[in-house]
């Protein structure tokens, strides 16, 4: 029997093998003894002592308190059982797949028609911050309103009978549930996100009854949602859609804008800052990359040359960007056997009469120049401009 690949191994992880389904299936059946015993235990509680036993009762407090306590008593019990069927559900589920922090092919482009459609409040080399509005508060309000102005009336009329149903936990459990829905609507005023570019973390707005918080961009979980793009949020673990939709390159977008010692994402949003944050990190010495990546990553490629004044005048007459000459390069290297551990490994020197010329695992981050046309070249990969031919000078 042959052994199997790591990603066989990768795609046996992902289902549920006879363990985890037994595993999840007991969890699952705990479910019923515990339902039981909770409906007779608010039955026993209510047979043994029901609302007209206790002094508060004559009291409108009291009687407001008592179908609190009532009503946390059911709340209690759903999500003791609900957490339990989450908890099955986790271990069917096994190990999970999750998009890494890393730079996949290709990240969003943003352009000022897409920031300006995205609510996007401001995007600069320090902070990317957007407001993600959503439909999900509007609904908390309606229907916790609707159910709340049920809910008042329903104990206006009849709390003063000690028989009635308000006393019931399911029933005092429902009007405290549309409340909470109200109340959380109403609190959740905004999903704005701040991205710290410069200090690598990500604060939360505010979500259900958790504060705004601040976490490393390293911690956060990428989720989905209904086609959206999600962040866990750190404190209850439920996805908040943000931009983009999931399988688009917006995670990307966010991984290569949160490396501060990479150049900025794509887009001519960011082009006032390109040159301010190029200088910063070369005064730092060019720090390594916090994350990595599966595509080429560049200034040149995110939009900013760093070259002398001769090779930016000669570029600007050449009608292709210079990564269409890297790519060239980069399928004669894959036609001709000659490996490339990772896209930034092949380095563009210069221009060479009318060739770029790359080099393999050549210095990063040095300026472009011209090189002069007697210059005898070795081991570097030529690229004519015009057409596009690629030859290897040993």
């Amino acid at each position: 029997m042959g052994t199997k690949t790591s990603k066989e191994k990768d795609i046996d992880s992902d289902h549920p093998s006879t363990i985890r389904i037994i595993a999840g299936s007991l969890v699952l059946l705990c479910i019923f003894p515990i339902f039981g015993i909770c409906v007779y235990g608010m039955y026993y509680l209510l047979e043994l002592y029901p609302a007209r036993k206790f002094s508060i009762f004559e009291h409108f407090w009291g009687k407001l308190l008592i179908i609190f306590i009532s009503g946390i008593i059911f709340l209690i019990s759903i999500g003791i059982l609900v957490s339990l069927v989450l908890v099955a559900v986790k271990i069917w589920m096994g190990k999970s797949r999750m998009m890494k922090h890393v730079i996949y092919p290709f990240p969003t482009v943003l352009t000022a028609e897409l920031a300006d459609a995205m609510k996007v409040e401001r995007a600069d080399d320090e902070f990317f911050i957007f407001n993600r509005h959503s439909l999900i508060r509007g609904t908390l309000i309606v229907t916790g309103g609707i159910l709340s102005c049920v809910g008042i009336i329903t104990i206006g009329v009849e709390m003063n009978d000690p028989f009635s149903e308000v006393y019931w936990p399911p029933y005092s459990g429902g009007i405290l549930a549309s409340f909470l829905l109200l109340l959380n609507g109403l609190m959740t005023s905004s999903r704005r996100f701040v991205l710290d570019r410069m200090n690598g973390t990500v604060t939360f707005p505010r979500h259900l009854f958790f504060p705004s918080c601040t976490i490393p961009f390293s911690k956060v979980v990428p989720g989905y949602s209904n086609g959206n793009l999600c962040f866990a949020h750190p404190r209850s673990g439920i996805v908040i859609p943000v931009l983009g939709a999931y399988d688009s390159g917006w995670w990307s977008f966010y991984v290569l804008y949160m490396d501060k010692n990479r150049p900025l994402p794509q887009g001519e949003v960011f082009d006032p800052y390109r040159e301010k944050d190029f200088l910063r990190r070369k005064a730092a010495g060019f720090p390594k990359p916090i994350y990595p990546n599966t595509i080429l990553v560049t200034d040149a490629y995110m939009g900013y040359i760093y070259g002398t004044d001769e090779f930016k005048q000669r570029l600007s007459k050449i009608k292709h960007r210079i990564v269409h000459y890297h790519d060239r390069v980069s399928w004669y290297c894959q036609e001709h056997g000659i490996e490339i551990p990772n896209d930034n490994d092949l380095v563009l020197i210069g221009l060479w009469k009318k060739q770029f010329v790359f080099k393999l695992f050549a210095p990063e981050n040095v300026e472009y120049i011209v090189i002069p046309d007697n210059t005898v070249l070795t081991d570097c990969f030529l690229c004519d401009s015009e057409t596009d031919e690629v030859k290897y000078i040993k």
